[in-house]
């Protein structure tokens, strides 16, 4: 898989089509790129022209003189189809189309994007783009970035690749890089990806030997590729490498549909972000961190474990750091009173020794080798975190010698400093970075370093991805409830005895058949919110009772002006104890499919927002830490006099999960379900099938 996309990285030849003699224009910039750097052979085409930069111009493609490994395509979007036709013909590999004016420009925009793509795959070519800047390899020298030398610094190299969808971010991206003197092995904007997309380059990018750490910044997953890029990132991982992974658009919700809690509570950001944890990508929160997590993951060892120890002359950045750590999900634990007994034994009384070991300002490097030795040797460990400003005059630049011997000690124990104090501060940190020590120059970078370590060590329950059936879903008919249990209870969903009742007999008949307290609902297509318009009675007893409630329903729906045809009956359904009210739901994701939702239910699920998603199938496994992920767990692990149990939700969230992979189903609402010692009632479900045709 990955040897298709070397022409893109390592090609022998490139020609760049619409290239210039022109100051300023796109197709001299990367021309100029290409000659700085590039080892291969670099072939301008342009009609107009018979030399430009010293090289000869070729009027076509065709009138090239050799088959190009990779065409790069700058001229007008109406002109590009034919000019992808001459790559084909000439044998090219690949093309990179940088022109705009395609899909992200209208309809008309779109259909000369397919058409283009049509034209590659019927010469087994692999087209990049349109509307991007292609590919910079550090290695070979390929540099399609239109963008000058003198306006765009390039990293050094390193072992990190940057996959973009954006052409602008990557290149202020790459600048930002560069500053922060963290190497990078190539990168690539992908555009509109009308063909190469970021799943095919993971796959690349995984089975490269240079390449330790995968940065991804997407602002979309196109429809039905969100599980193969999510059993790309799998691969990537068993093979060593890491994704960092950050999502452009977070605020932008899916569409949204009233009468669904669950279109309401996985917008697209959720669900791509859930799919990225589940698979073990490192997701972060903007450009800053993005840079901090690759750097950590590739340069620093991978600890046992979240629990951090933080060694400090700096009170205050301590505790600041502290905060930080345990808000990205770490531990900073008290240290075991024999390790602050070892502390308090070589320290005097006003250095504190529970974690933070706070050195105090006249801290000196032998003061930061004994507090090291103590605290890596203890155990108690499992990250250590130094902050050594090189600013008080107690301590210099040899601070990083003592830093050094303590990582060679323990080399089980990654070290994660933060420095600081003008030049010498930065030199510190560069040489520390220089012999494989995570340093930073900020507290926020070295808690985004220490967090990505923890989250690239953890275990998956997701060992393995299987990819569910793929199918075109969006909303159609809601079925009406007794439909729904039906389905619900085929698959497992814990659903109480239940009883459609279309007349007042009906409704007698279903009482002597379930000869136990009722609850009565309304059945109706049009109804969204049952309890809104008097649809539903509780504490329904006996033949009669059930006559009443027939009764007073069905007047209290034509009472609200809703038409008589849509009143299908009432649905009698037993009642079910009192419990912990959970929301079980799921909804097909036009990228990622099958979506599977849980949390906190009843009617305040919008309010309280307590609510954890995954991407399915779901095994037993990742059902069980989605449930324990949410605060409705507490109580259904036991809270002060309340009790419950995770197994009738594990059990719901599975049965949603198997139901929504087999059946086209656009949405399941089940809310609640009630908990009720280790037993579950689902007793009220709502589900809307796939639109047919």
């Amino acid at each position: 898989m990955s040897s298709s996309l070397d022409f893109l990285f390592n090609p022998e030849s490139v020609a760049v089509v619409g290239a210039s003699p022109r100051e300023g224009s796109v197709g001299r910039a990367i021309l100029e790129n290409l000659l700085s750097g590039f080892k291969g052979r670099v072939y301008p085409v342009n009609p107009k022209y018979e030399e430009i930069l010293g090289l000869r111009s070729y009027p076509s493609v065709r009138d090239l003189p050799e088959s190009p490994d990779l065409v790069v395509i700058t001229v007008r979007a109406e002109l590009v189809p034919r000019i992808v036709e001459d790559s084909g013909v000439k044998g090219a590999r690949g093309v990179i189309v940088v022109s705009g004016g395609f899909a992200e420009s209208g309809e008309e925009g779109a259909r000369l994007e397919r058409l283009i793509v049509e034209i590659a795959r019927r010469y087994g070519m692999r087209l990049v783009g349109p509307n991007c800047i292609g590919v910079y390899d550090a290695l070979s020298g390929v540099d399609t970035f239109f963008i000058p030398k003198t306006r765009m610094r390039r990293p050094p190299i390193g072992s990190i690749a940057v996959v973009s969808q954006s052409g602008a971010f990557l290149t202020t991206f790459m600048d930002y890089i560069a500053t922060e003197g963290v190497g990078i092995v190539r990168a690539i904007n992908i555009g509109n990806k009308a063909d190469v997309d970021e799943v095919d380059l993971i796959d690349y990018l995984a089975g490269k030997d240079d390449t330790s750490v995968i940065m991804l910044y997407l602002e979309d997953v196109k429809p039905g590729r969100g599980q193969h890029l999510m059993e790309a990132a799998l691969r990537a991982r068993r093979m060593g490498k890491r994704v960092v992974f950050l999502k452009g658009g977070r605020t932008a919700s899916g569409a949204r549909a009233a009468s669904s809690h669950t279109a309401a509570l996985a917008g697209d950001y959720r669900v791509a972000s859930s799919a990225a944890g589940q698979v073990g990508m490192i997701e972060t929160g903007g450009p800053v961190e993005f840079l901090d997590a690759a750097k950590a993951l590739a340069k620093g060892r991978l600890p046992r474990g979240r629990r951090v120890g933080i060694i400090t002359h700096a009170g205050g950045p301590g505790v600041i750091a502290t905060d930080l750590l345990v808000m990205s999900g770490l531990e900073v634990p008290e240290l075991p009173r024999d390790v602050q007994g070892r502390l308090r034994s070589v320290f005097p009384r006003r250095v504190a020794v529970r974690n933070p070991v706070d050195l105090t300002g006249d801290a000196s490097e032998e003061d930061y080798e004994k507090a090291l030795r103590i605290v890596l040797g203890s155990g108690a460990v499992d990250i250590g975190f130094v902050i050594a400003y090189i600013q008080p005059p107690t301590i210099s630049k040899r601070v990083g010698e003592v830093i050094a011997r303590a990582q060679e000690e323990h080399p089980e124990i990654p070290l994660v400093v933060v420095t600081g104090g003008s030049r010498e501060g930065e030199e510190l940190a560069a040489e520390l970075n220089a012999r494989g020590i995570l340093a930073y120059t900020r507290l926020e970078g070295a808690v985004a370093g220490s967090r990505a370590l923890y989250l690239a060590s953890r275990e998956l329950c997701a060992a393995e991805w299987r990819i569910a059936p793929w199918r075109q879903c969006t909303p159609g008919r809601k079925m009406l409830e007794h439909e729904a249990l039906a389905l619900a209870e085929r698959y497992g969903l814990p659903v109480p005895r239940y009883c459609l009742a279309t007349s007042e007999d009906e409704a007698e008949e279903c009482a002597k058949r379930l000869s136990t307290k009722m609850a009565a609902k309304i059945v109706s297509p049009v109804v969204v919110h049952k309890s809104d318009i008097g649809g539903v009675i509780l504490g329904v007893e006996g033949p009669e009772g059930a006559r009443s409630a027939f009764r007073r329903i069905r007047a209290s729906y034509l009472n609200h002006g809703l038409p008589p045809e849509g009143f299908k009956g009432v649905l009698f359904m037993e009642t079910a104890p009192p419990g912990i009210e959970v929301f079980v739901g799921g909804k097909w994701d036009k990228s990622f499919g099958p979506v599977v939702l849980a949390g906190s239910g009843g009617v305040l699920v919008e309010l309280l927002r307590d609510v954890a998603v995954r991407v399915a199938p779901l095994n037993e496994c990742e059902a069980r830490s989605m449930v324990k992920s949410t605060m409705v767990s507490r109580l259904l692990e036991g809270y002060r006099s309340v009790r419950g149990s995770l197994e009738p939700v594990v059990k719901a969230v599975l049965a949603v999960s198997d139901m929504l992979e087999r059946e086209p189903i656009a949405e399941v609402d089940v809310n609640p379900l009630i908990v009720s010692g280790d037993k579950g009632y689902a007793v009220d479900v709502r589900i809307v099938r796939c639109r047919e045709g």
